[in-house]
């Protein structure tokens, strides 16, 4: 099911405005600027480490390209900014598990340039990453309302330095509006999923692989916990309409809250690719699984803050893994 109730007017917002985009390459980076870039007279600074994969992912789009480490100060000569769009971030499990202080910095010092960005120049707003993780995994209510984050993960699990570092970003983002009025929207993002030209190393896009190709998927385990997943178009929907707001501080999950079937474990996403895959090829996809266990509750986020300004959900898990299949096959069928 995919509607178009949210295709949310940007031009009202971003025409002839100047916007920076950290962490560009990545999977709502990408799609995020690939929806802005049609709003008139708009100018987008697209921002990452690699030039290399910033060339070869925007060399076709009216994008200026800036190859940077956000763990640096932001450099004055980017001039004035209207918005910036601070998604940049290490996470992957590899990188949270083999080198957590880069990831801790990159996530505190990334926040702090930011910020200080917009102070210095005494206008304009910052929008940040936030993320599920700064609600703990095993609260009792199993629906994480933006208010509550009085349960956190515990400081010993190995995905603590990504969690708590992101915490910290609301922290230190609250406290810059407190101290100097810095306009801020905290976006607590819930798994996005969908196409992008630069895949994360995570299990999605490793099945996504595998069912192209016509191959098994092997799953760990039968059983995992269900998760809140959001279609990315949904996402920036949403992304877009916080910052048409004229609040200096605001703070929302943008979840699917299980709307529209999107409360799914990454075992039944598997599910779903593989069946999908499996009309494109002459033979099943199958998932294979290595362990079966009990499945236990996870955590949903709550959108009805999000909803009271008209946003909803508009593309189902089954919808929204369809799409992005057949965004692959386009792209390889091109190749």
């Amino acid at each position: 099911m995919t509607n178009h109730k949210n295709n949310i007017d940007a031009a009202n917002t971003f025409a002839a405005k100047r916007v920076l985009v950290t962490g560009a390459t990545g999977l709502i980076g990408y799609n995020l600027i690939n929806r802005l870039i049609a709003v008139p007279d708009i100018e987008i600074i697209a921002m990452a480490r690699s030039a290399q994969r910033l060339e070869s992912t925007f060399a076709e789009m009216p994008v200026k390209t800036i190859a940077h480490d956000i763990t640096q100060p932001l450099d004055p000569s980017l001039g004035h900014l209207d918005f910036i769009f601070h998604a940049a971030s290490p996470t992957s499990g590899i990188a949270i598990r083999e080198t957590p202080v880069d990831v801790i910095s990159a996530n505190l010092s990334g926040v702090t340039n930011c910020l200080e960005y917009i102070r210095h120049q005494h206008d304009g707003k910052v929008v940040i990453f936030s993320s599920v993780t700064v609600y703990a995994k095993n609260g009792d209510a199993h629906i994480a309302v933006e208010d509550h984050t009085a349960d956190a993960e515990n400081l010993g699990s190995p995905s603590a330095p990504y969690s708590e570092s992101k915490r910290m970003t609301e922290v230190i983002a609250r406290a810059y509006n407190r101290q100097y009025g810095t306009d801020i929207t905290i976006a607590r993002l819930s798994t996005v999923y969908g196409y992008s030209p630069n895949p994360a190393d995570s299990a999605f896009f490793e099945f996504i692989s595998k069912a192209i190709a016509g191959q098994d998927i092997a799953v760990h385990t039968h059983g995992l916990p269900r998760r809140d997943n959001i279609y990315v178009d949904d996402a920036i929907n949403a992304l877009l309409l916080l910052c048409a707001m004229p609040s200096t501080l605001s703070i929302y999950n943008i979840s699917s809250n299980g709307d529209l079937h999107n409360y799914a474990s990454i075992d039944e996403i598997a599910e779903i690719i593989a069946l999908e895959a499996t009309s494109m090829h002459d033979q099943p996809i199958r998932v294979i699984y290595e362990t079966r266990q009990d499945r236990p509750e996870g955590i949903r986020l709550a959108n009805a803050r999000l909803k009271t300004h008209g946003w909803e959900i508009s593309t189902s898990l089954k919808d929204g893994i369809r799409r992005t299949i057949k965004k692959y096959m386009d792209v390889k069928n091109l190749l």
